[in-house]
């Protein structure tokens, strides 16, 4: 039993209860506990010399416990059937265009900058939330590790920029601008949707499960027949 990889399990736990406490007093964007918690970790590993094998060993059943967890997704489907049936063509277009737009951009990057298999595996699975993406890359012979960061990184830019590119595009559907935020950044994106307006946040929610669903299900088929044209 490692003394260090058991300090870092306690210091993630004790540090996230402190950074959600701060957001739920200042709901800063920058201040959620998703950026506080990963930038000051990371800036102490690199400072007192942590590897990362050493702090996942005991906190790997963290990261699991997205598995359970992705099953309270069903909630907000059955609780939002109506609204899903009543917008159903528009919602599965943009899944559809949002995830085949994600892939072939990925692929583009993968080309010009000679990524290897893995990084590039790992990044097209970056766009849906952190349980759907890790199952994907499994899936796809992606890095689990990698897939997280990755994630991680795609939800914080588009809650950050999302607001500058909908202001941007002069769009003022607040449906349009749900399906946006979910699509593109997931669980970052449901919450800052959520603080603009109701109805985004739950088109977003949506947006994000299905997103989830329809990858986790075509993803895989999806990304070998595009690389294989």
């Amino acid at each position: 039993m490692n003394i260090i990889s058991i300090g870092c399990l306690i210091w993630t736990i004790l540090a996230y209860v402190l950074a959600k406490r701060v957001y739920a007093r200042f709901p800063k964007f920058w201040l959620n506990p998703a950026i506080t918690v990963a930038t000051v970790t990371i800036i102490l590993m690199i400072v007192l010399g942590i590897s990362y094998q050493t702090y996942f060993a005991d906190t790997a059943w963290i990261v699991e416990l997205l598995g359970p967890a992705t099953v309270a997704f069903a909630i907000p489907i059955y609780q939002y059937r109506q609204l899903i049936y009543r917008y159903a063509v528009v919602l599965a277009v943009s899944i559809v265009v949002g995830m085949l737009v994600g892939i072939a951009s990925i692929m583009v990057f993968a080309s010009v900058f000679k990524f290897d298999a893995t990084l590039t595996y790992s990044l097209m699975a970056r766009s849906i939330s952190t349980p759907f993406a890790i199952d994907l890359a499994q899936q796809i012979h992606g890095s689990a590790a990698l897939v997280s960061l990755f994630t991680l990184i795609t939800g914080v830019v588009g809650m950050v920029i999302g607001d500058m590119v909908l202001a941007w595009s002069k769009i003022r559907f607040h449906l349009a601008h749900g399906v946006a935020f979910g699509n593109a950044s997931h669980g970052f994106g449901t919450a800052r949707a959520s603080q603009r307006h109701e109805s985004e946040g739950v088109i977003a929610s949506l947006t994000m499960v299905l997103a989830g669903l329809f990858m986790v299900f075509f993803g895989p088929a999806l990304i070998h027949l595009m690389t294989a044209i």
